[in-house]
């Protein structure tokens, strides 16, 4: 996991009046933000100041421009100093989810002298936006950032990056995560991953596409796998996302894959869910008999 940040070229720009998070008093209920065309954008004026600032925002990350997003910055840092934290949040996970390094650099210079603790939670919303991208740059480049700006927080953010890959059933960018944290002998709670990725509805996709992804996705087969052993058994309980059912989804799509295709992997994933699951018998093996 190396650090990108040592090699940007990107200009780096601050904004004096923006400051730390503070308990600034808060302004005025009414806003009209003047880098904003209310026409065009059709914004209404008289919405929550918060509300359109935020629409703001997220036209301006949408855009592409530094610019704009600097000026819309700057004056909720001067209207809405109180809404600064969460606006900036926002921004954070928006700009990664986007892939855009560029506001990505400016928002981190920003934030890079919080408190360690603030600083964490902060980035653990771009982590997040990162999660939502097909390819790891991003990712990997706020990796680097967090090596070198959370040292102490390194494994907490790591926890949360592969946690947030899961909840969003990001196959690739799990896969990239297991193997570079494996490689640097840096213990995840995959247990914890796995139930990240229940919660989020994806559980069986990823068990579906790892295994279709074949041998390749190995290491992300028998994770799952092994953190579906550890879920908590209720036979009556079949429902997508359970115990049964994600068992089932395992076996049955690794019939469908690789019964008749590839014989040699079909036997070698087929021991390893007897393994972990006994109850699979050897003559249980067509995708029609219930687990």
């Amino acid at each position: 996991l190396r650090s990108n940040l040592d090699r940007s070229t990107a200009v780096w720009h601050a904004l004096p009046m923006w400051g730390h998070f503070s308990g600034q008093q808060p302004q005025p209920s009414t806003l009209h933000l003047q880098c904003v065309d209310y026409e065009t954008s059709k914004l209404d004026p008289a919405a929550a100041p918060e509300k359109q600032a935020k629409l703001a925002l997220d036209r301006a990350i949408a855009s592409g421009s530094l610019e704009q997003l600097q000026a819309v910055l700057g004056q909720v840092a001067q209207h809405l100093p109180q809404e600064t934290r969460a606006l900036t949040m926002h921004c954070l996970r928006d700009s990664a989810r986007r892939g855009n390094v560029e506001m990505l650099q400016f928002l981190l210079e920003q934030i890079k002298t919080c408190p360690p603790a603030e600083l964490c939670e902060l980035l653990k919303y771009a982590l997040t936006g990162a999660a939502m991208q097909p390819a790891p740059g991003v990712l990997d480049f706020l990796l680097g950032v967090v090596q070198q700006l959370c040292p102490g927080q390194l494994l907490e953010l790591l926890q949360h990056a592969v946690n947030a890959t899961a909840r969003q059933g990001n196959l690739g960018l799990l896969k990239f995560l297991m193997d570079h944290t494996a490689a640097a002998a840096i213990l995840i709670d995959y247990d914890e991953v796995f139930r990240q990725a229940i919660s989020g509805g994806r559980a069986e996709d990823l068990l579906r596409a790892s295994i279709e992804g074949g041998a390749h996705f190995e290491n992300v087969i028998m994770m799952l796998l092994h953190s579906l052993k550890n879920l908590p058994e209720n036979v009556n309980d079949s429902q997508v996302g359970s115990r049964q059912s994600l068992k089932n989804t395992a076996k049955i799509q690794v019939v469908k894959s690789y019964k008749k295709r590839d014989p040699v992997l079909f036997e070698r994933l087929m021991s390893a869910i007897k393994s972990y699951f006994p109850e699979v018998t050897s003559g249980a093996q067509d995708a029609d008999v219930a687990m």
